[in-house]
């Protein structure tokens, strides 16, 4: 939902955009959605139990991809996103809470959240295939799929997974309104104003970015009070981060999820400029992330109980920092191998072993009632840092064009949107009877810019 989407928005753009529509919600609204609620519901499915929540998350997960498949207009479009992003933000810590009930810490619980990590890697590289493979006119399908393959899970839970609701009772957990409703309020406006801010000219000057700011930054404050002097049962109680190891494993995955998603939009514009590749070829360099991604999360896992999490860590954070030089230092005409194999190697060594030991060293630290709240907060620190990112990356903004203005829309061989605004001016230097051309970016990344410009320059052979 997140990762294909981004090859199938272009296309949606395209369809349903004019010049007074705004692409920023489509890209960025499911996102906000998950981030601003997976506290809420956390706290949800640490109250009733994992299962009955996760089974109406993937139920609602597939009325709306449905809908979404019929979709006639970006509003309708923008409701489906928003509703999937709940859906997400409830399936996602209502799993921890079934696994946490389900399995006693130990190596086979180990497994079983690797496991669950190494999904991860595999729906990321299945979505960009898959929604790469369908026809530009055959949009549609890449919601029904999604809504077949979340109705295919509903029904295996159905007959497989246990119930944990009865082992709720007990805990004496209570909803905290005034904390949900604040915390939610509070990211999704900060989110928004940080969002919409990534290519508006003069955002900070601007009444429509600086008060849902202001706004967002007082909810988030009144929620600060709220969790530690009101609220009887915090969604974010202090104890949670009482454990020595969760606030320093909390600091280095929001470093290394957030530089994720950096890496992978220049790393892709890298192979596409330095190396020439696209289409079918550029997903199949990345497959290392999906495969590498896979193993990395179950043997990850697997050895937890036999070494340190902090020697696996090491050996991540030593990864990660190799991947983007590899790519940086490496001769494009060498070829795929001698580069670019070992940085997607590294890349799934730094990101899916952080992930996965993550999830692990979280739901073994937090009692039962926090089970829930674990997932929740390594799937924010992820879903805000890289996913988020990622998509304000490849989105592009419409605006009114002014008299003069030329606007170029680029696509790519993958059929993924390279939304490039740029102006050019003709002006006279001053002083001297010569003329010449100026180019200004308004939107789009550096890199399509410098190129297209410098291929404009050629063709006018000034």
């Amino acid at each position: 939902m997140i990762s294909g989407f981004a090859v199938v928005l272009p296309t949606l753009l395209a369809r349903f955009s004019n010049e007074t529509t705004s692409d920023f919600w489509p890209a960025t609204i499911l996102s906000l959605v998950l981030c601003a609620t997976l506290c809420s519901t956390a706290r949800l499915s640490d109250m009733y139990g994992g299962y009955p929540i996760f089974m109406l998350a993937v139920l609602w997960f597939c009325i709306w991809c449905v809908v979404a498949g019929f979709s006639t207009s970006l509003i309708l479009l923008d409701i489906c996103r928003a509703m999937q992003g709940l859906a997400i933000a409830a399936y996602t810590p209502s799993s921890f809470a079934l696994f946490g009930c389900i399995y006693p810490t130990g190596p086979r619980r180990n497994m079983v959240l690797g496991i669950y990590g190494a999904s991860s890697p595999l729906g990321f590289f299945v979505g960009i295939y898959v929604s790469a493979a369908l026809p530009s006119d055959s949009w549609s399908w890449y919601f029904w799929i999604a809504a077949i393959i979340g109705f295919v899970a509903l029904i295996a839970a159905y007959l497989s997974v246990p119930s944990d609701r009865a082992d709720r009772s007990s805990l004496n957990l209570t909803m905290d309104w005034w904390g949900a409703l604040t915390i939610t309020s509070g990211l999704i406006l900060v989110a928004y104003a940080l969002a919409a801010s990534a290519n508006a000219p003069h955002a900070w000057q601007t009444a429509g970015i600086l008060a849902p700011f202001l706004i967002g930054l007082a909810c988030l404050a009144c929620a600060v009070f709220i969790e530690l002097r009101l609220a009887d049962c915090p969604l974010l109680p202090r104890k949670f981060f009482t454990p020595k190891s969760v606030k320093p494993l909390m600091i280095a995955c929001v470093s290394f999820y957030g530089s994720f998603g950096t890496w992978l939009f220049t790393a892709t514009n890298h192979l596409r400029l330095a190396y020439g590749v696209t289409g079918v070829q550029l997903a199949a360099w990345f497959a290392p992330l999906a495969v590498g991604g896979f193993l990395c999360a179950v043997v990850g896992s697997s050895i937890l109980h036999i070494t340190s999490p902090t020697f696996v860590l090491l050996i991540s954070g030593i990864a990660w920092v190799a991947a983007p030089l590899l790519l940086a230092l490496g001769d494009p005409s060498m070829g795929y191998w001698p580069f670019v194999f070992p940085a997607m190697i590294c890349t799934t060594l730094g990101i899916d072993m952080t992930y996965t030991i993550a999830n692990v060293v979280l739901s073994s630290v937090s009692p039962l009632q926090w089970q829930g709240l674990a997932g929740a907060v390594n799937s924010y620190t992820a879903s805000d840092s890289s996913d988020d990112d990622e998509e304000r990356r490849t989105r592009g903004q419409q605006h009114n064009r002014a008299a003069g203005e030329t606007s170029t829309h680029v696509q790519s061989d993958l059929g993924e949107g390279m939304v490039l605004k740029f102006e050019i001016f003709v002006v006279k230097v001053p002083l001297l009877s010569l003329h010449g051309i100026q180019f200004k970016k308004v939107d789009g990344g550096t890199w399509q810019y410098k190129n297209m410009a410098q291929t404009i320059l050629n063709e006018l052979k000034l």
